[in-house]
């Protein structure tokens, strides 16, 4: 019999806090030439869907076939215990196409959305439907270019997600029943996930087409926002928040900002071009930041894995090799996987890069979707749709 050390479920788009990072212990970093035990694979359709843990199940969604299909499986053994389909465009705007978005898991529920703006409520035993509607079309919303990519958000019997409208680009929704609570803002709907500020449970932090805004839960009022433009209204990785401020980075040409909150004043403390993260959100440990410097296309290889002080913006270290790929913290590891399907686990320190094993794991191109590490669990799902689940806790 083994068992894995002190797992922790991922239940939505970037872990518990949706900070890319969980404090879970056991993972191994020294595997003596072996390779991590692949536990199962399945092929779920093209798509950029992370992958959630919850209760002993795991669930992401790909298309196929004109339609997108929500995938809710046995995390031992990849048993597919359901799924859930729905018409859906492929929408593939310069890349693959496939779904955008990652589920939540929420109270027994998975709520899930599509690049198109269709919403479920779903039991998560059964895969039934309990309330469905489309952003678009029954909240006023506006789709993005490349489509709605953000995970629901649930708090407080809500569930909070950007519809991109002039009358309300922020909404929250009964979470039992899809019904409005309110709906604020009025701009365009960014590609990251809004998500509750840590520093204050009464404000939502949102990274919209304008730029970082803060939202009071109770009543969506609009309390601050600061400027944070990009060519094509592209702002995809989350803010990372550190003490009362917060470090937003986006590509096309627009760089980083570390953002200062103060009486509901935003202001910028340093900004940077070269801290460039197009899709990645960056991860923290003490008061440094990892992250991928880079955009996607002819310049991918020239990438750059980094290492900043937040405070003061100064890159301590940086390493090429994982072209514009994704990047999670487990404790006190970087979990790397490259855009072309590699896998490398690295020490979370500022004094140099420094590797502790490296592993081909998936095909293909494009891999831009960030790993999921849950209760001894790897998983890393590709854009062609490999979704391959690894054991890579320590065993006793």
């Amino acid at each position: 019999m083994s068992s894995t050390l002190f797992g922790d479920d991922w239940p939505t788009y970037g872990g518990p806090n949706r900070t890319h990072t969980t404090t879970e212990q056991g993972l191994r970093t020294e595997w003596n030439s072996e390779e991590p035990r692949t536990l199962w694979k399945l092929d779920v359709g093209l798509g950029y869907s992370s992958v959630v843990e919850y209760k002993g199940k795991a669930l992401t969604q790909g298309y196929q076939d004109g339609k997108n299909t929500l995938f809710c499986v046995n995390a031992k053994d990849g048993k597919i215990l359901w799924k859930h389909q729905y018409p859906c465009k492929k929408a593939d705007d310069y890349f693959q196409g496939g779904s955008r978005a990652t589920p939540t898991v929420f109270e027994d529920r998975v709520f899930i959305q599509s690049h198109e703006g269709d919403v479920y409520s779903l039991d998560l035993e059964t895969g039934k439907i309990l309330w469905s509607l489309n952003v678009v079309k029954d909240l006023q919303g506006e789709r993005p270019s490349w489509g709605f990519a953000g995970a629901p958000l649930l708090l407080d019997g809500k569930m909070i997600l950007q519809t991109g409208g002039e009358k309300g680009s922020l909404a929250a929704l009964n979470s039992s029943n899809g019904k409005v609570i309110w709906q604020r803002g009025s701009d365009g709907a960014g590609y990251a996930s809004p998500f509750q500020r840590g520093s204050n449970p009464n404000e939502i932090v949102v990274f919209n087409q304008f730029g970082l805004a803060l939202h009071r839960l109770s009543d969506g009022l609009e309390l601050t926002k600061y400027q944070h433009k990009t060519r094509y209204g592209i702002n995809a990785a989350q803010p990372l928040e550190y003490k009362n401020s917060f470090l937003i980075s986006s590509a096309y040409g627009k760089g980083a900002a570390f953002v200062k909150t103060d009486n509901n004043q935003m202001s910028s403390q340093w900004e940077s071009e070269s801290i460039s993260s197009q899709m990645a959100s960056l991860v923290r440990q003490g008061k440094y930041a990892f992250g991928i410097h880079g955009q996607a296309g002819t310049r991918a290889r020239q990438a750059t894995l980094f290492c900043l002080e937040i405070e003061t913006g100064m890159k301590k270290w940086e390493k090429k090799g994982f072209g514009v790929g994704t990047l999670i913290l487990v404790n006190q590891t970087l979990v790397i996987l490259s855009d072309e399907g590699a896998l490398t686990l690295a020490n979370a320190t500022h004094e140099k890069f420094e590797e502790f094993e490296s592993f081909q794991v998936l095909p293909g191109k494009h891999n831009w979707t960030p790993p999921t590490y849950a209760n001894g669990r790897m998983h890393c799902r590709g854009s062609q749709g490999r979704w391959v689940c690894l054991a890579m806790g320590k065993e006793d």
